[in-house]
């Protein structure tokens, strides 16, 4: 779009003639972003040209239709960064919620956006389209960045989309439940979630990780899987294993030697 208005550009532009204009009075780096913030509130405050003497901060406090700011947001999100205070003010307006839903909903939008109205939707505490989540995380061909947003967003509402979560294991990928597994330890205890994890686990393609997740979900019955573990396992996995034990209340002897395993030296930064 060649009319989107670049906000961080703008707000680049102020900052350098700031500082100009401040020239020899901080030294350093971290000097210079101690007081950036009050640099950004300064530019948030004060009359822009480009804005037809508007304030940036009162520029977007004067729209009011949802559909106006999620515009502003699509628009932005594809040549540059969205500014903060917009970020802000949808946020802050709950009838955008419904559009950012849509937004992630379109299979056609852009993997960035997507993750923005993600982030945005957590910001204001509402309730997660469940659904095109599900999908994201069982595409394991989507952005990287999106799916890990999508993952966290989903352990926040663990609880509401745990039915969901369960029927996509029927035939779903070791990586899939790997994924599934994560989110689940953090919804309520339930027998299928601890049939998982002990699977998962048992089948051996992530070791550490698994066993991570036999601590963090915190049942006690796994520790004699765990423990049984500890006699065929190497170092790297060892220590997670070890780690999910004490979580879980046990003791794990420390006798045994590693120093001719190489992913001993590997953890250890030996050569």
């Amino acid at each position: 779009m060649n009319d989107v208005i670049d906000f961080d550009k703008m707000f680049e532009d102020y900052a350098a003639q700031w500082f100009k204009e401040r020239e020899g009075e901080f030294d350093g780096e971290e000097a210079v972003e101690a007081v950036m913030p009050d640099v950004y509130e300064a530019w948030a405050s004060s009359p822009s040209g480009k804005l037809g003497g508007i304030a940036p901060r009162a520029f977007f406090d004067a729209i009011e239709k949802p559909d106006e700011l999620v515009a502003i947001l699509v628009g932005t999100s594809e040549d540059c960064n969205p500014c903060s205070l917009l970020l802000d003010k949808i946020a802050e307006t709950p009838s955008c919620a419904p559009l950012l839903k849509q937004i992630i909903e379109k299979k056609d939008a852009k993997a960035k956006l997507k993750l923005l109205c993600v982030t945005m939707l957590e910001e204001m505490g509402v309730e997660c389209p469940a659904d095109a989540y599900a999908e994201i995380i069982a595409d394991e061909s989507a952005d990287e960045d999106l799916r890990e947003g999508v993952i966290e967003a989903l352990k926040n509402h663990a609880k509401e989309v745990a039915e969901r979560l369960y029927k996509m294991l029927d035939g779903a990928s070791a990586e899939l439940k790997t994924v599934i597994a994560e989110i689940l330890i953090c919804a309520d205890k339930d027998e299928r979630t601890f049939k998982l994890l002990t699977e998962l686990f048992a089948n051996g393609e992530n070791i550490p990780l698994c066993a991570q997740y036999l601590g963090a979900y915190g049942d006690e019955r796994a520790a004699a899987q765990l423990y049984r573990a500890l006699d065929s396992c190497d170092y790297a996995e060892y220590i997670e294993i070890k780690n999910a034990i004490e979580r879980l209340g046990g003791i794990v002897d420390d006798s045994r030697d590693f120093s001719a395993d190489p992913t001993y030296a590997a953890v250890k930064g030996l050569k």
